[in-house]
């Protein structure tokens, strides 16, 4: 019996001769509360229970086709054309903005230059995949003016219990704790007003040549006091991911195995935990071989003439709140696997992902050719919508985004300058155009 296990020794999925075992549900990450952790005299607050969940995510991420690609999608559409610099004179007689543009050289020299492209991009894609940000702004020799404003890998960053203080290390992955040679301390402004700190500071020369952290850019419909989850977990939390991962391994062992299938057997991740508890064995792999072994027993009860009419039996228990928690699912699965029906939880899992992440299905093509999900690919107008649905949903995260960039012009002494963002429009064709642009 062939069995896919995870780091930890469960058995996500097994296939066997016509069987086919998959483990239903998720040791979640985000279940775990967050812990402290000591260096150089300040307590921080690990992210996740094992201080390793971003790096968990991203694996998730990268194993997630249709995750992935939303995300990259949220992305490019905060992103746009990229920004420009106005100042705003007045409203029209609809109430839209009306703009003068700012020729301020040193201004525009900034936002086209690498290093604001470098942060604007970066910045985006922590926000959006893991929920948090954190900008850094490089102060001159002098402490007078602010230079750049950068972005700390997230996966790499850690607040301290007061957030006060950020810690930047790269081997939280690896489960080890920061060292003075390899990591970097920075001071955090206040969040409730970053500019009067950065006035305090700068009247007791505490900025000259050096690098402060803007307070953390999060998630803001996130009520977790230091590490905001992104809109993703509740896809994650519901079970939908997991979907998502099983359907195209499931088709393919099917395929594989020329369609001959015949029992799917679905069984929860609590029960590993609780018919081979990790203290029980020596080694990860101790364990898989003892369990590889229940397996093939299970393989061989199911199958073959001297078994037909077997009764296989299994227990389960019954949490405080009436739900089975070991409860197994036999099903039977005739020589087609209904793989149509498979296809369909495929495009369901789809959707959901894409719609706790609030994008539209039809902008992404998303749909199925045929069955319940039949018409689900959009028609143009569908797109048009749902494309600019995205870009005025995207307003919280570009606001998030630009106000360090705000704090910096405003220090510097730059007045009066709005930072504004420049999209391409999709459009009809008795416009006379494909595309308009617009500044937002």
């Amino acid at each position: 019996m062939e069995i896919l296990y995870n780091k930890e020794g469960v058995p996500l999925l097994a296939t066997g001769e016509k069987t086919f075992v998959s483990t239903t549900g998720s040791k979640k990450v985000t279940e775990e509360p967050n812990e402290e952790f000591g260096f150089q005299n300040i307590d921080y607050v690990t992210w996740g229970g094992n201080n390793r969940l971003p790096d968990d995510m991203a694996d998730i991420i990268g194993r997630t086709g249709v995750l992935s690609t939303a995300l990259n999608y949220k992305c490019r559409v905060c992103f746009g054309q990229g920004v420009v610099p106005v100042k705003v004179t007045g409203y029209d007689d609809k109430m839209s903005e009306m703009y003068d543009v700012v020729n301020n050289a040193e201004v525009i020299r900034y936002l086209n230059s690498y290093q604001f492209r470098n942060y604007h991009t970066s910045v985006f894609r922590d926000l959006i995949k893991f929920g948090n940000a954190f900008p850094i702004m490089h102060f001159n020799i002098t402490g007078k003016k602010i230079v750049s404003v950068s972005v700390m890998n997230a996966r790499h960053c850690r607040l301290s219990t007061d957030k006060t203080h950020l810690v930047a290390y790269g081997g939280f992955k690896e489960g080890s704790l920061p060292d003075k040679e390899t990591s970097i301390v920075y001071e955090v402004l206040d969040e409730g007003d970053p500019f009067y700190h950065l006035e305090w500071l700068r009247k007791n020369n505490r900025l000259k040549g050096k690098a402060i952290a803007f307070p953390r850019l999060k998630n803001y419909f996130s009520n977790n006091d230091y590490y905001a989850m992104p809109d993703w977990d509740t896809a994650y939390r519901s079970g939908w991911i997991d979907v998502a991962l099983q359907i195209p391994t499931f088709l393919k062992k099917a395929y594989k195995n020329a369609m001959s299938l015949m029992w799917h057997i679905r069984i929860p991740y609590a029960y590993w935990d609780k018919r081979f508890p990790k203290e029980q064995f020596n080694s990860v792999t101790d364990r898989e071989n003892a369990i590889n072994a229940y397996m093939q027993q299970i393989e061989d009860c199911l199958t073959g003439e001297e078994n037909a009419q077997k009764t296989l039996f299994t227990n389960y228990a019954i949490n405080e709140s009436g739900k089975a928690e070991e409860k197994w699912e036999i099903e039977r699965l005739d020589s087609a696997i209904k793989a149509d029906e498979r296809l369909s939880t495929s495009a369901a899992a789809n959707s959901e992902i894409l719609f706790s992440l609030m994008v539209n299905p039809s902008v992404l093509g998303a749909g199925m050719p045929g069955g319940p999900y039949a018409g689900n690919a959009g028609s143009g107008s569908d797109i048009r919508e749902g494309f600019m649905a995205s870009v005025i949903l995207s307003h919280i995260e570009r606001n998030q985004v630009l106000d360090p960039i705000e704090l910096m012009f405003q220090f510097n002494g730059v007045e009066d300058v709005d930072i504004k963002y420049r999209n391409l429009i999709l459009t009809t064709l008795d416009t006379g155009k494909s595309t308009a642009e617009k500044v937002s």
